[in-house]
């Protein structure tokens, strides 16, 4: 992993203005970032900044101008208070990294790196999750489909899935196309002469010769 390069991001730092805030500030600038300072602050957009910072102490609902999480940019805590309210409050706007109060002539850069790098983090798992989520969705649909041709040309699974592999690379679309076609009643495959077999779990969706 490389050392992280900040100069020219954009930092808003939603803090009231104090020695800590100031500190923030001066880090922020020495590392090149473009900073901006806020107090008070209500509904901060996420497009003003690549980064936040934000003074947990006298943190509010409504403080950021998203609902709901994750957030869609690495925030950073500046935590002075252990009461469990204020830690609780903390935790729920989900931070990618903490600065611990008093702030001095250090510690920036560290949380900065650690923001950025749980944010890359979580959006990737986040992607992949998305991924996933689309790749099972095509799969029900493709063996929904294949129930409907099972169940019309008294086939048994894996002709089901051939007739409609076949027909996938015959019009060059996706498998998931063809069965989108057949639910919606604008395409089935031609009636088969063979006879059909006892049903079998349909599982072999991708790869593997067909035994129909």
């Amino acid at each position: 992993m490389t050392i992280p390069n900040f100069r020219g991001r954009r930092a808003l730092v939603l803090h009231r203005e104090d020695r800590n805030q100031a500190a923030i500030a001066e880090q922020l600038e020495k590392l090149g970032l473009q900073v901006r300072v806020r107090w008070p602050v209500a509904k901060a957009p996420a497009h003003e900044a690549d980064v936040m910072f934000f003074d947990s102490d006298l943190g509010f609902d409504g403080l950021f101008a998203w609902t709901g999480s994750p957030p869609p940019l690495p925030l950073i805590a500046v935590l002075g208070s252990e009461a469990p309210g204020r830690i609780e409050w903390t935790l729920a706007q989900e931070p990618a990294a903490y600065l611990w109060k008093p702030v001095g002539s250090t510690g920036v850069f560290t949380a900065l790196s650690i923001a950025f790098h749980s944010f890359a983090l979580r959006e990737t798992r986040e992607a992949q999750r998305r991924r996933l989520e689309v790749r099972l969705e095509r799969e029900a649909l493709v063996l929904r489909a294949a129930a409907v041709v099972m169940t019309r040309q008294g086939v048994d699974a894996d002709e089901a899935l051939r007739l409609l592999r076949h027909e996938s690379m015959r019009r060059r679309l996706p498998l998931e196309i063809v069965g989108d076609l057949i639910l919606a009643g604008k395409w089935l495959p031609p009636a088969s002469n063979r006879k059909p077999r006892r049903p079998a779990l349909v599982a072999r969706m991708s790869g593997g010769r067909s035994t129909g």
